[in-house]
């Protein structure tokens, strides 16, 4: 059991499943009512699409470990579980299910708001996430571009379910569809970010396994000390978000929400941009691995803060 815990990265999947019931039950649904306006996707339908994103996500997981084992024998050899405790034909047997499960459920789920259009979304994911781990995740900057790019997706595609099912619905009030859209917006921002911020460290920490099998990693292309630079420069550009937010916020009477930004989230990174000029060896690397990890769920609880402003009747806009 633990060996799949691992295999599927759990803890990954509940921030992924958290962060999706965070985005509709703390942001869109709030939104709404203080709108007068009733959701329109069921709480059946919903919980769907998270079953749908966490299957295609462990998928990903699956396939990912499936070709990278060469490179996770000299990374993380504790860690392995492929080969050791499940078999790799066991790996692609449930990467397959879960892929299976997922597409069926996010074209299911497409057919049920009524734009079918949607359906090709959990197509092309799976099938993207498969070229990653095979040959994306060895390019130059383009395997990491790309999971920030689908981290950004798991925020949004709630909203843009949501807001499919209620298009079947006449909506006059047009302030609580930008207000939603505006704050799922700036989530969405924000993961791309920190996920991206993330995915490059991860390849600093990983870069003897994966030079030795032939990846052209921006560590590996561009050396230490510009990879470095390139940390900073988006960690630099997500704290920069987070004040332009704050600001906005604290105009609005958001304090202390603007304060819990200030320590779960602002204040890290900038510990992290200071860790990162020092750092030095893989355990350094690591490290700031692990504290972007904690600091992306600071971001993401922060939307429980946002729910009581948004009970309480605060304005977004």
């Amino acid at each position: 059991m633990l060996a799949y815990f691992r295999l599927f990265r759990w803890p990954n999947l509940a921030v992924v499943a958290l962060t999706q019931y965070l985005v509709r039950y703390a942001i869109i649904i709030p939104l709404l009512a203080q709108n007068g306006i009733e959701p329109a996707l069921s709480h059946l339908s919903f919980a769907l699409l998270v079953l749908s994103t966490l299957f295609i996500t462990a998928a990903g997981y699956a396939i990912n470990d499936y070709f990278d084992l060469r490179a996770d024998r000299i990374n993380k050899p504790d860690k392995i579980v492929l080969g050791k405790h499940i078999s790799r034909r066991t790996a692609i047997f449930y990467h397959s299910l879960f892929n299976v499960a997922g597409v069926v459920l996010g074209v299911f789920l497409s057919l049920t708001v009524g734009n079918w259009q949607l359906a090709f979304l959990f197509i092309v994911i799976p099938f993207l996430l498969w070229m990653y781990s095979i040959r994306y995740k060895k390019k130059y900057f383009i395997g990491n571009f790309i999971v920030a790019v689908l981290a950004a997706f798991v925020v949004a595609i709630v909203w843009v379910f949501d807001f499919q099912a209620l298009n079947g619905t006449a909506i006059t009030n047009t302030a609580a569809i930008n207000s939603i859209s505006f704050l799922v917006r700036s989530y969405a921002f924000f993961a791309f970010l920190a996920t991206l911020v993330r995915e490059i460290i991860k390849d600093t920490e990983d870069i003897r396994g994966d030079a030795k099998t032939g990846c052209k990693t921006i560590p590996i292309v561009s050396g230490i000390r510009t990879t470095k630079r390139i940390i900073i420069f988006f960690s630099i550009a997500l704290v920069a978000l987070v004040i332009a937010m704050q600001v906005y916020l604290v105009r609005r009477d958001f304090d202390l929400l603007f304060v819990y930004l200030i320590f779960a989230v602002q204040l890290p990174f900038i510990m992290m941009i200071n860790k990162t000029i020092n750092a030095a060896e893989k355990s350094d690397y690591n490290y700031l691995s692990r504290f972007a990890k904690l600091t992306m769920l600071g971001g993401v609880l922060s939307m429980v803060i946002l729910y009581f402003y948004i009970q309480e009747g605060f304005s977004i806009l």
